[in-house]
């Protein structure tokens, strides 16, 4: 059931493209709103989700992660300090 509703403002040049893409595509503006926006968002989820790396970057990447990580000073300062905060188990 759709109880939700969502309100924009747009120009008239914008308004009039919509409306001409959602009649070539035969379905109302909200729907065609709607799945674009739906189809955009996916995307971006998906694009935020996936790490896409040259064959460079990825040997780099890959001999970093078999490399034993260092404690530098700075990091063996922070395991030193009191923590702020503390774990609810």
């Amino acid at each position: 059931m759709k109880d939700e509703r969502l309100q924009i403002r747009i120009g008239p040049d914008s308004k009039r493209r919509l409306e001409t893409a959602a009649s070539a595509s035969h379905v109302s503006m909200s729907a065609f709103v709607l799945q674009a926006a739906e189809a955009r968002a996916e995307e971006l989820l998906i694009e935020r989700q996936l790490i896409e790396l040259s064959p460079g970057a990825a040997e780099a990447f890959s001999e970093a992660l078999e490399r034993p990580g260092e404690v530098n000073e700075r990091l063996a300062a922070a395991f030193d300090r009191p923590l702020k905060f503390s774990w609810i188990d």
